[in-house]
């Protein structure tokens, strides 16, 4: 049967126009779908080669530049400090909190009439069953959350102590001059990116080995730390 694809309307045979929109109408819905899915796997083709064509002339224009002139990217750190977890796990409890008493206040609209539901007798019991579970299930989680956030603060509390003792122990021993000076030793021609790569892998090192330390995630904060003191600042 003729089809008009953008009307989504079939004829009788021996019509060839819309009688709706004007347009010329393609002979059958299959035939259209069938067409259809062609071009759009013609046109995935084209782009493909042109995304192809254009990464290739990108990659002749570029000038090729030794490593070491290159801006590498500093690294980031995947620590999260207890501080941040303590902070999560607030939010986490607000917005438990929040919900649970909206979902119980609503609930108990629904028993005391203020609110009256499009429901059948049945259906309106189990819906506010439901709704009054869901409502308390939220309070609970709120509540064993705020509870947690306890702990979690006191040992917030103790990692940031731990954290400033450690970052002043380094500090007391070694300053920008004297770590330069020890990298400068093995490797002097460094400069540039590949500098503070190194310096901040003796500022690893020199946690690892002078204090102990078993967590790399903590090492590498505590060396994001001492790096942006001694040389952004």
């Amino acid at each position: 049967m003729p089809y008009c694809p953008k009307c989504d309307m079939e004829f009788v045979k021996g019509i060839t126009t819309c009688t709706d929109c004007g347009a010329p109408l393609a002979e059958s819905r299959e035939a259209w779908e069938a067409d259809r899915e062609k071009r759009l796997a013609k046109e995935a083709q084209e782009a493909l080669e042109a995304m192809t064509a254009r990464n290739e002339a990108a990659m002749e224009m570029a000038p090729e530049e030794p490593l070491r002139d290159q801006e590498a990217p500093r690294p980031s750190w995947s620590y999260v400090t207890k501080r941040q977890k303590c902070e999560d796990l607030l939010s986490s409890c607000f917005a438990f909190s929040l919900v649970g008493a909206v979902t119980a206040a609503c609930s108990a609209a629904c028993f005391a009439g203020f609110i009256r539901l499009p429901f059948s007798p049945g259906a309106r019991l189990i819906f506010q069953g439901v709704t009054a579970g869901l409502g308390g299930v939220f309070l609970l989680i709120a509540l064993r959350t705020r509870l947690s956030l306890r702990s979690a603060q006191k040992e917030a509390k103790e990692e940031e102590e731990r954290t400033e003792e450690l970052l002043a122990w380094f500090l007391s021993g070694w300053d920008a001059q004297r770590l330069d000076r020890a990298v400068s030793e093995e490797n002097p021609d460094l400069s540039g990116p590949e500098m503070d790569f190194k310096r901040l892998e003796l500022i690893q090192d020199i946690f690892v080995t002078g204090r102990d330390l078993p967590e790399p995630d903590y090492v590498d904060y505590l060396s994001e730390q001492i790096f942006e003191k001694l040389y952004e600042a």
